[in-house]
């Protein structure tokens, strides 16, 4: 006896939904033929959908409306027959410029499986987690107060939602907590250190400490930063004692260098260090932070190339976060008595 190809739709649903570790019991049935209705957003507002992603799927999207017709906040789209995702937005009926994932991006979401989306709003951006792990970012570029509706479109079944408050991002409650590696004195990293990357600093960061970077800057770089902070989480904002960012300019202007702190809700006065960046797109580096006695100093190759006295004590930093255009070999620490 033959089995209906649609009977093995069904149990093949089934099965993706017994294996779907984010099952939300809170959530409510989403009607994806039209828009639903959402409360004002505001920096702490975070909205979680589910659904299906069945075997044939293409696309699908995930739409903030605004109340202006034919303006959309954010436009998040899985592009499953391209391998990555999108974020846009639309104003006036027209498509600004897309940003598309990283080359992670074509693992985040699997055909015949459900998904978890959680949009959580923070003062300046949106923060996006697919199946409890940190996605992406996606800058404001029409305010919160705009936006009135959500809707989906597309290769999503199945789908539900709901709207609550989140205090801290990631939550460990709704995102598992991610592979951090952990830096010791002597002890050198080698190994998954794919960018972005935040790693655990063991030891006290303190007067004759170095920190070494040994990586590879991309071809036509923008810009990377390299964070001493206090903490892990994206949002409250870290403490940061040290803000490092590079940045590569073509032409007739010259690269600089960006150093600052972040404490009391805000970034402080921030300090630009122009030239002596000698290191070339394609080509390996090694960069040297170094604790003195009143200053951090920063060292490319032998050549040191800025100082930025302290405003927060060094001893405040356990975690090491680098984002950006490079390629890391290499990240050590060391103490010299």
């Amino acid at each position: 006896m033959s089995v209906h190809p649609t009977e093995i739709f069904v149990q093949t649903k089934e099965n993706a939904l017994r294996e779907f570790s984010f099952v939300d019991e809170e959530t409510a049935p989403l009607n994806a033929s039209k828009p639903v209705s959402l409360q004002p957003l505001k920096p702490t507002s975070a909205i979680v959908i589910t659904g299906y992603v069945p075997p044939d799927a293409l696309r699908f999207s995930v739409n903030l409306l605004c109340k202006t017709a034919g303006n959309i906040a954010l436009h998040f789209n899985a592009r499953l027959d391209r391998g990555y995702v999108v974020r846009n937005s639309k104003f006036k009926g027209c498509w600004e410029e897309e940003e598309t994932c990283s080359p992670a991006g074509h693992t985040a979401f699997r055909r015949n499986s459900y998904a978890h989306i959680l949009i959580f709003c923070t003062v300046n951006e949106y923060q996006i987690a697919v199946n409890g792990e940190h996605f992406c970012a996606f800058s404001y570029r029409m305010p919160l107060e705009d936006i009135t509706g959500l809707e989906i479109n597309g290769s999503l079944e199945d789908t539900r939602f709901r709207q609550f408050e989140l205090f801290v991002y990631p939550d460990p409650k709704l995102c598992r907590p991610s592979n951090i590696l952990s830096l010791k004195f002597d002890q050198p990293l080698v190994d998954f250190l794919g960018v972005p990357i935040t790693v655990n600093i063991e030891n006290e960061f303190k007067i004759g400490t170095r920190l070494f970077i040994a990586g590879r800057l991309k071809l036509l770089p923008h810009s990377f930063y390299i964070n001493l902070q206090k903490g892990k989480a994206i949002y409250p904002h870290p403490v940061i004692a040290l803000h490092l960012n590079p940045r590569f300019l073509y032409g007739s202007s010259t690269p600089y260098v960006i150093m600052n702190c972040w404490s009391n809700g805000s970034w402080g006065q921030e300090e630009r260090h122009l030239g002596h960046l000698s290191w070339m797109p394609g080509r390996d580096f090694l960069l040297t932070i170094r604790c003195e006695v009143e200053a951090y100093t920063i060292w490319l190759g032998d050549r040191m190339i800025g100082e930025f006295r302290y405003r927060l004590q060094p001893s405040i930093i356990d975690t090491l976060k680098i984002s950006g255009d490079i390629v890391l070999h290499e990240l050590a620490i060391t103490h010299l008595n």
